[in-house]
């Protein structure tokens, strides 16, 4: 039976692909790391959720390298969670990453398929050894995702500062380090995810959004009529990381944005009653 493996499970992306395979009935082997005292609630909420599961087993980050994989397998590496949160030792953990993809680059081990997730910022340049092995193993694909909203988005993501009504400067910096040109809700981007990997022999693809003005139309819902004075000038030339991928989408921003709010809204219930305790 394939295994897919998730690297980054307990995160945004990460915790939305282990839970879309886990419930088409695959086997799941979920990575992740030591988070900061402030988010331990949330990963504990997330593993209610995914962690009684026959089908799912999890590894810390530490034992990356011992895991026994074979070529029909798939590993799922979220660099896409690792930019837009936060944490602490970033180096030592893209250096377990690398050491595991270089497992396969000997020829002596089976090689699985590998898919990376990455931001389509400019500046990946803290994911440049990954990227450098990545592309020396000919079965993987990299795909650029735009800004990813919805329930569990990183605290660090514009949106969710926007919700938690954080100060201007945080809410500035935010955006400025996030793509605004598209954006996608969580579960479309999920459910089409193995349509994209089929999608043919190209190893990078840049998914896109069938709204137009995805970005801004769920910045207005946020931030209403302060956003023209946290949305900064930017380029007009937008970027082209790969061959483009158009993701139909069945979530409305209004809908998305007001799941999100909802979700939010019992995350800081949950985690004043914690403090309770």
């Amino acid at each position: 039976m394939q295994t897919n493996i998730v690297i980054g499970t307990y995160r945004f992306v990460g915790f939305y692909v282990t839970q879309y395979f886990l419930n088409q009935g695959k086997e799941v082997i979920g990575i992740d790391w030591d988070d900061s005292e402030a988010n331990q609630y949330i990963m504990e909420e997330k593993e209610l959720e995914i962690g009684r599961n026959s089908n799912y087993i999890y590894f810390p980050i530490n034992k990356l390298k011992l895991l026994d994989i074979s070529q029909q397998d798939t590993v799922f590496i979220s660099c896409y969670d690792i930019q837009s949160g936060k944490m602490d030792k970033i180096d030592f953990l893209i250096g377990e990453i690398v050491s595991f993809i270089e497992k396969f680059k000997n020829g002596k081990n089976e090689t699985p398929n590998f898919v990376l997730f990455m931001p389509i910022e400019k500046d990946v340049s803290i994911f440049h050894s990954i990227l450098s092995s990545i592309r020396e193993i000919d079965s993987a694909k990299i795909i650029f995702l735009p800004t990813i909203y919805g329930p569990w988005q990183s605290e660090g993501m514009s949106f969710e500062a926007g919700i938690n009504q954080l100060g201007q400067s945080d809410i500035k910096a935010a955006i400025a380090a996030e793509y605004t040109f598209d954006a996608l809700y969580i579960t479309d981007f999920v459910n089409a995810l193995e349509a994209v990997l089929t999608s043919g022999s190209d190893r990078d693809i840049q998914l896109c959004s069938s709204i137009d003005d995805h970005w801004n139309e769920c910045a207005k819902l946020i931030f209403g009529e302060s956003m023209d004075s946290f949305t900064p000038e930017q380029s007009t030339t937008e970027i082209n990381k790969g061959t483009i991928f158009e993701v139909q989408c069945k979530m409305e921003p209004e809908e998305g944005i007001a799941l999100q709010k909802k979700h939010n809204k019992r995350l800081n219930l949950l985690k004043k009653w914690r403090k309770r305790d």
